[in-house]
Parts: structure tokens; sequence; C-alpha cells
């Protein structure tokens, strides 16, 4: 919530928008919750008729924002701060009557692209057709707005994890930098962020993933099953297929919601939580080969599934100066 606002507020005051500004802003009003507008709205009224100089007197500021909305297509002769304001507030307006009543639907024309991004969160999307994909951090994802009518083709840029619902007639295609996925029904994992390499891990089904960056001139593809995964590499263009039970397991699990152990490898339980948290854990070696029970919630803070294994093991967590490091010491397996 609170980054959209963040986002609503930099679009607002920045009076250059790009492409995607404009389609993320077309989308979030489609959404006809504008809680966040309005809030913002309300708010800049307040904050400019409290910190603007007095060039006109607060009665007449609102006398005028009262009346904005015969104002809008009017040219007003304002002094600077009263026409900052009023830019501001007539932004804001047009945006709220434009979802209100569905003007922009028939003033503009229909969206070509519609783009989700995914902020410095982990996002989860919901395509037409009931596909579902989880965005990592920093990760984008863009199709068109006749999606799943002619095709199903999305782009993306960053990393996530696609739950496909299956569909013979319209294949579902993936389109990154370096390779293109095509699946008909499946769930697979797509690493597309280092402009070097990319990698596509399958948990169910089967997908065909084909190099579109290469030199060689016959191209290059692998079909890749359940538990397999397919790494490209730009700098020696090259196509591999390896086994990837670990991370298949890694992905589904955190598609589920939870990490679940049944007397595995202390090192494979504290990867696994290395990756999720993107933290550095060191563990003592008389404990790194130590069977673990036990399972954590994905909505967990790192400290607390750390916890639950040193209680396991009757060890001591250690936090360091970074706040993003930790040592599992003490204790032994039991």
């Amino acid at each position: 919530m609170q980054n959209r606002k963040e986002y609503l507020k930099h679009l607002l005051h920045n009076r250059d928008w790009t492409q995607e500004d404009r389609a993320w802003l077309l989308q979030y009003l489609d959404e006809k919750d504008l809680t966040e507008l309005q809030e913002l709205a309300a708010e800049e009224f307040n904050a400019d008729l409290f910190t603007a100089e007095p060039v006109l007197a607060r009665e007449d500021s609102e006398r005028i924002l009262r009346n904005i909305h015969q104002r809008i297509t009017a040219k007003p002769q304002l002094q600077p701060i009263v026409r900052r304001l009023w830019w501001k507030v007539a932004a804001a307006a047009m945006l709220v009557l434009a979802a209100g009543i569905g003007y922009y639907e028939v003033s503009h024309p229909p969206v070509k692209e519609l783009i989700v991004l995914s902020g410095m969160q982990r996002k989860q999307v919901t395509l037409p057709d009931g596909s579902k994909v989880f965005m990592e951090p920093r990760s984008s994802l863009k199709y068109k707005g006749d999606y799943g009518k002619a095709k199903r083709e999305v782009v993306l840029s960053g990393e996530a994890l696609f739950d496909v619902q299956h569909d013979n007639a319209h294949p579902f295609v993936v389109a990154s930098p370096l390779i293109n996925t095509r699946v008909l029904g499946t769930s697979f994992n797509i690493e597309a962020r280092d402009p070097r390499e990319a990698k596509v891990v399958v948990l169910t089904g089967m997908v065909q993933v084909q190099a579109i960056d290469g030199n060689s001139k016959d191209g290059q593809e692998v079909i890749l099953t359940a538990n397999k995964r397919a790494v490209y590499n730009k700098t020696t263009d090259q196509l591999q297929m390896s086994e990837a039970s670990d991370d298949a397991r890694f992905y589904l699990q955190k598609q589920q919601g939870r990490f679940m152990y049944d007397g595995t490898e202390l090192m494979k339980v504290v990867n696994d939580l290395q990756r999720y948290y993107n933290i550095n854990v060191t563990v003592d070696k008389r404990l790194q080969h130590c069977a673990f029970y036990g399972d954590f919630n994905t909505i967990d803070e790192p400290e607390k599934a750390l916890n639950v294994i040193a209680l396991s093991l009757n060890a001591r967590i250690k936090k360091d100066s970074t706040g993003n490091g930790f040592t599992i010491s003490g204790g032994s397996c039991q």
C-alpha cells in the first residue's frame, strides 16, 4: 500500500511520465480503488496550504480549490506558488474523475501493454487466464492487453516462478533477454536478471527452452521435465541441461509458503534460508551434518527461523554488526 502511494506521489511531482508510468497508472485506475490517490491529494493540499507563502489569503485559496472542477479547462493567471498548488490538485482531481466515470476508457486508446513492477517486495500476480506469477523483488512483467485471446506471452525481467494453467490451444511463452521458454501447463522458475546468464528450473510438467542470443545458426533448445534445469551462458554461447532436484524443491516450497524438513542435513536447510532471506549464515563444522526436523513459514523473520534451528540443537544464534549475518555455534546433534 505504501509503495503504491509513494509511486503516485512520484508521478504527481513529475511531469515527464514514461510509457511504464502511464501503463502503471491506467492499471491502477482500473482497480477502482483510489484510496491512496485520495489520501495523497488531501496531504498535498494541506501541506501546500500551510507551507506556501501567503500570496493569497487561505480563504481565497480554498475558494479556488472548491471550484477547481469549473477551472480545469481554463488557464488561470495565478502566482507561481498557487499555480503549482492548482496543478497538483487538478491532476489528482482529473485522475479521480477519470476513474469514477470511466472517462479514461473512452478517451484513451486501449492499453497495448500492461506492466507489473514488484518493487522491493515479493509480489504475486494472477494473469487473465488464471495463471499465477510469483515475482521476486526488483522484477518486472509485461504482457499485452489481448493476452489469452490470440496467444499467451509475457516478458520477464528479473526472477519469477510461474504456475501456468493448461491450454492446448494457447501455449504459454515467457520471453526474456537471453532465452524464450514455451509451455502448455506447468510450474517453473526463471532467473533472467543477469545479462550474461539465464536459468530455468522445472517443478512440474515440461517446458521447451530456446536460446535467442546465441551465435549458432541452427539455434539451441532443450526440453526440460520436472526437477531439471537449463542454464544459458552468453559468454560461452552454451545452453546446458542438468539435474536440479534441490532447486525444484526450494522453489516449490517457497511457492507453497512453507519450508518443511524431515531429517534434512542442516547445511541444506541453512542454504535454503540464505537464498530466501538473502542473508549469510555461518555454522560450526560439527553441526553442519546434523539432521534437522522442523518447518518455517515464509512470512517468518529470519531470526525466528534460525532460533527454531538453535532450539533443536541446543545451540546459540549470534547476529553480526552488519545485521545481515548470523552464526550458529555451540550445541550438538541430537
